[in-house]
């Protein structure tokens, strides 16, 4: 097998460079105002970044209602930051930071890795038209075996819709660091993918014997 599929349902999949850039530079904008007491910049913000942030929380953590209240929790921390005076130079880095930490103390707490036979239903990306198929199993079986690190910049990129120049700033890594990041976890998803597929095969054709 030489090809996988990761699916994802994102309004901001398909993005050009370009246009990330342009995000980013709004996001400082945003960001300043609402530092300045603007509830509709924080607005626009949440309205921009909640259901990506939700997203990486679900995909780091497995389970909905945990990533909702990691989710909520990191949006309260971003607004206590009008009580503070720390210069904040990523914006959205630092959202991803405080998300990221919540995640991994989440797990901390829970004392063991995520493995697919402990995901919900509901943490499964879907497709449109129904149910995950068996190879989008497999896939989600692979992704939740690689190093965290290769995990996290293929659930920001390709289920949460962030580009590369966006994960690297939040990261605080050059995009062709990320890139190279990026080339490296496909590789190895691949590998574990047709891996994981070809036993499967074997055990359908043992029980079809």
């Amino acid at each position: 097998m030489s090809t996988y599929i990761l699916a994802a349902d994102s309004q901001y999949a398909g993005r050009s460079a370009q246009e990330a850039i342009s995000s980013m530079a709004g996001d400082g904008v945003l960001f300043e105002q609402f530092l300045c007491g603007d509830d509709d910049a924080f607005l626009a913000l949440f309205r921009r970044h909640n259901s990506r942030v939700f997203t990486y929380c679900l995909k780091i953590v497995g389970r909905r209602e945990q990533a909702e209240d990691i989710t909520q929790e990191t949006w309260e921390r971003v607004i206590a930051l009008r009580q503070k005076s720390d210069v904040i130079r990523s914006p959205i880095g630092f959202l991803l930071r405080v998300a990221r930490n919540l995640c991994l103390d989440h797990l901390k707490v829970r004392k063991q890795h995520i493995t697919i036979d402990k995901l919900s239903e509901a943490s499964h990306p879907q497709q449109p038209a129904g149910e995950p198929s068996a190879l989008e199993e497999i896939v989600l079986t692979a992704l939740h075996c690689l190093p965290f690190k290769y995990r996290e910049v293929l659930i920001l990129h390709t289920y949460c819709g962030y580009q590369f120049e966006e994960i690297a700033e939040m990261l605080g890594k050059s995009p062709e660091a990320i890139w190279a990041r990026a080339s490296r976890a496909r590789a190895e998803l691949r590998t574990k993918v047709a891996g994981e597929y070809e036993r499967e095969q074997k055990r359908l054709q043992r029980g079809n014997i």
